[in-house]
């Protein structure tokens, strides 16, 4: 098993030593656990207790005022976001431990999506996501990952407001199978993904993304 669904309080303490690791080295405000989320640890292969990435899920609402998104973005005004509200979930809290960036284990995020697409049959994920990891999201799924508005500028790097029709992308079988069985090569990965660069977060805490964001 490449990962495991947080359920006992010892994998949400690993789950929140892994991510808040990322949030004191690069200085991300870190979301408030959402009491509905759902979150993941990835695992390392063949080493099943070694957490090496997080990832959460959380029904999206958009007068929830802890919503990852809503805040900094509008994503409730896309008329598909708001007649389908109850089939949308945000994406946060979503990195690989940087002792193993560039080796080829992101792709095992494919599985977690999959998972939580099965149990859940969401219609859309949303997301404020960094710009190098919008490109891979492109490559990966073509047109089922589609940019909604201008990216919002931080000082260090930008984020793209982004949604993920996962309703679509599961309807392809082909498509899922080969997702789920890629490999990516590390140099790939490397030149998507250099080591100090966050794939969800940027440094909210500075007082340009705070005016940027609402926050």
């Amino acid at each position: 098993m490449m990962f495991k669904i947080v359920k006992s309080s010892r994998q949400q303490k690993e789950f929140e030593d892994t991510w808040e690791y990322f949030c004191d080295m690069y200085g991300w405000y870190n979301d408030p656990y959402a009491k509905s989320g759902i979150r993941y640890n990835l695992l390392l292969p063949n080493k099943q207790k070694k957490v090496i990435g997080t990832i959460e899920f959380i029904p999206y609402d958009p007068t929830n005022p802890d919503s990852t998104v809503e805040g900094r973005f509008p994503f409730s005004f896309d008329e598909e976001i708001a007649v389908n509200q109850n089939r949308i979930w945000e994406i946060d809290k979503l990195c690989l431990h940087k002792d193993y960036h560039r080796q080829g284990y992101f792709e095992n995020f494919m599985h977690v999506f999959y998972d939580h697409a099965k149990r859940h049959s969401p219609k859309y994920y949303i997301a404020l996501i960094e710009k190098r990891f919008f490109r891979m999201l492109r490559i990966s799924f073509g047109l089922g990952v589609e940019q909604k508005g201008e990216a919002l500028i931080g000082s260090s790097t930008a984020l793209i407001p982004v949604v993920f029709d996962v309703e679509k992308i599961m309807q392809d079988d082909e498509n899922v199978r080969r997702l789920l069985e890629a490999k990516w090569a590390p140099d790939e990965y490397n030149a998507q993904f250099p080591a100090k660069v966050p794939l969800l977060k940027m440094n909210l805490t500075s007082n340009i993304c705070r005016k940027l964001f609402g926050r």
